[in-house]
């Protein structure tokens, strides 16, 4: 599976975390043979970045089922290599602006359906999956005029919630571990809840019950210990950006928070791993039976008891 190497910029928008410019590459995967146009998953990463096991296992299962897929890199281009250990080197509002960037050079590639481009990413790429489907934040775009077609989001971190959760109404997929104690379970099943009512009856939620973070990971749970932990840091987010503390009573500006965090809720270490092949092969088949079901992955036939749990 030999990708194609495409650099671009990032969107900016009105955001303190995501008006910085940086020149950006992914790696476009294509399905072969490919049924032009396609449909297409931009992969946003974890806060370990791009890894074989991860990013590039999903590229290979959209091949498979028919879909392109398009892995962001988010920190080769700004010199990071990881973000597990301070999150602030890369926010999860930058990686949102990359992912609308490469929304746009999607739809401008001919091989590429405009109409059936989605976006997935696992854990803080999961937080800039939810956070694009946001409405309110269309706005903080400047008038970026397109949106992603579908989302699914893989153990988000959920602990920094819009107060308005009206999204733009698009298919949507949180995937959940159950023993997640880096990104709780809890934490987004509520937010999914709020999304609902606040409009959006097209979202499908999955726990796994036996599953801890980043379950992609074959073999024993291990512990990450430098991981800065913020599931403990639960804010609501204003339609102007600021954080609104529940604990102090009033809502920080993003710098303000963010140096509030660091200092009362934010802790260190997490556990992560654990998959197994057949937990892994589960997941993955609600994955593309959900894409499905949504116009994406064409060659996948749903197997039987391959239904979505609806949480």
């Amino acid at each position: 599976m030999s990708p194609e190497i495409l650099s671009f910029d990032t969107l900016t928008f009105d955001h303190p975390a995501a008006c910085r410019p940086a020149r950006l590459t992914a790696s476009l995967f294509l399905p072969e043979p490919c049924e032009q146009p396609a449909p297409c998953m931009v992969i946003l990463t974890s806060s370990a970045g791009v890894q074989r096991h991860r990013e590039h296992f999903y590229a290979q299962v959209l091949n498979e089922a028919g879909t392109a897929a398009l892995i962001v890199d988010s920190f080769a281009g700004r010199g990071v290599r990881r973000t597990v250990a301070d999150q602030s080197l890369v926010s999860a509002a930058q990686m949102e602006g990359d992912a609308f960037a490469a929304l746009a050079l999607l739809r401008a590639d001919r091989r590429i359906d405009p109409a059936r481009i989605g976006l997935m990413g696992v854990s803080k790429g999961g937080v800039a999956t939810l956070n694009a489907a946001i409405a309110v934040r269309q706005r903080w775009r400047n008038g970026f005029p397109h949106l992603f077609d579908l989302h699914v989001a893989i153990c988000p971190g959920a602990t920094a919630q819009h107060r308005d959760a009206t999204t733009h109404g698009q298919p949507m997929f949180f995937m959940l571990a159950g023993r997640d104690d880096y990104t709780p379970a809890p934490l987004a099943i509520e937010y999914a809840e709020r999304m609902r009512s606040a409009g959006n009856a097209r979202i499908k939620v999955k726990v796994y019950g036996s599953a801890h973070h980043g379950w992609e990971s074959i073999g024993p749970v291990f512990d990450i210990k430098d991981a800065e932990n913020w599931s403990c840091c639960r804010n609501v987010i204003e339609d102007d950006g600021r954080h609104f503390i529940p604990a102090l009573g009033e809502a920080l500006s993003e710098p303000d928070y963010q140096a509030w965090a660091r200092l009362h809720c934010v802790t260190k270490g997490a556990r992560a791993g654990g998959g197994t092949p057949e937990l892994k092969r589960r997941a993955t088949a609600d994955l593309l039976t959900f894409l499905h079901g949504s116009g994406f992955a064409p060659r996948w036939t749903t197997p039987r008891h391959g239904d979505i749990l609806v949480v």
